[in-house]
């Protein structure tokens, strides 16, 4: 039998994580089996917990009870789901078969009148008229390109100190919700 300082000090490795397997067996014998005194008696449902969760087993069905419970849970859901919408499911059909094929007749009435209908009798002409078009086109585009390359030449001409602009912008406060405060266009 172990005396009692023997206890104390492997129960002080104990709670230090310290202890080995065979030293945590003989605390555990001394809180089950030993006479326990009056200042160790807390510990006792710590070690008795520990004996009785060591002999807890599983049945040897137990796979086979979780697999059929879960294949029963599973059915279960998914005929609850199935049976609950049903009824939707089958006016969302009718309504989309409906709307379909009214769809369908309008798009087919309306494709009688000739979206693409020949507009000029000679190809030369209205081949001219097609190239005429995309020259203007490309006259507007080129006109745009220039006028675009001009300011920005006169930009670059001006010699400014973009990075003094751009911290005199985030100078200025137009609004903090923060503080709550406007600033009145009137006064810039």
């Amino acid at each position: 039998m172990m005396n009692i300082e023997e206890i104390h000090t492997l129960l002080e490795k104990y709670w230090n994580c310290e202890t080995s397997v065979s030293e945590e067996q003989e605390l555990q014998e001394f809180f089950n089996f030993g006479d326990v005194p009056a200042d160790l008696l807390k510990f006792v449902p710590v070690f008795a917990y520990k004996q009785k969760q060591q002999t807890i087993a599983l049945s040897d069905d137990f796979d086979k009870k979780l697999k059929a419970s879960i294949r029963k849970a599973d059915r279960q859901k998914e005929f609850i789901t199935i049976k609950i919408f049903e009824p939707f499911l089958r006016i969302a059909a009718s309504i989309i078969l409906i709307a379909g094929i009214g769809i369908s007749v309008y798009f087919f009435v309306k494709q009688n009148n000739q979206v693409f209908a020949e507009t000029y009798n000679d190809p030369g002409a209205a081949l001219e008229q097609a190239t005429f078009a995309l020259e203007k086109l490309s006259m507007a585009l080129q006109a745009t390109e220039e006028a675009s390359f001009r300011s920005l030449e006169q930009l670059d001409n001006l010699n400014l100190d973009w990075s003094e602009i751009d911290s005199l912008i985030s100078e200025i406060p137009l609004y903090n919700p923060d503080l709550n405060n406007n600033i009145d266009t009137e006064t810039l």
